[in-house]
């Protein structure tokens, strides 16, 4: 299940605090840790997003423990905990969860950077690349695998989609292409 929250210019300063005063302290230093405001806004949007799934989809209620695996990928604390993934861009915050490991990205599109094309994507996935969208949607497809895989943005990540055949990766734009949503499940 993936759960989206896209007004993030409504998530008031006084809501920003107090959503902050209910976050374990841990998640709240988490939080803080980003410089801008709005990335702090994204972060606990995200935990709050994370909280709401548990309980509307597990009826798991409280505040769960996050620790991270020795790649860095966070994970649920507990028995029988379902597996998360959260991504933000612009104004878009996703929280997908999943009874399997599962990677989820969110990207707003922006203009092709040809030297990051280069650097990301393999001579084929650059022949098929002819608008900023093309780009978008294919990092999504990426950056979900990896986080899936726990790999984050490593020497493989050119290949990456080639690298595990056994991931399935669905995409899909978000308000006409101004963004894209990509999440990965083992098949």
């Amino acid at each position: 299940m993936i759960y989206l929250f896209s007004a993030l210019d409504t998530f008031s300063d006084e809501d920003f605090r107090r959503a902050l005063s209910i976050l374990p302290p841990p998640r709240r230093e988490y939080a803080l840790r980003f410089r801008s405001i709005e990335d702090q806004k994204r972060t606990v949007i995200g935990y709050l997003l994370l909280l709401y799934g548990l309980r509307h989809k597990y009826g798991i209620t409280g505040c769960p423990v996050i620790v991270p695996a020795p790649s860095g990928k966070p994970y649920l604390t507990g028995k029988n905990m379902p597996f998360f993934s959260i991504s933000h861009s612009g104004s878009f915050i996703g929280c997908a969860l999943h009874s399997a490991e599962i990677g989820l990205d969110i990207q707003e599109t922006v203009s092709i950077r040809p030297a990051l094309v280069r650097r990301v994507c393999t001579a084929e996935e650059q022949s098929l690349i002819k608008t900023d969208e093309d780009f978008c949607r294919l990092w999504t497809r990426k950056e979900s695998v990896s986080k899936l895989t726990g790999e984050g943005i490593s020497d493989d990540f050119q290949n990456i989609l080639d690298l595990h055949p056994d991931i399935v990766t669905t995409s899909q734009p978000l308000e006409g292409g101004r963004y894209y949503l990509s999440y990965s499940v083992q098949r």
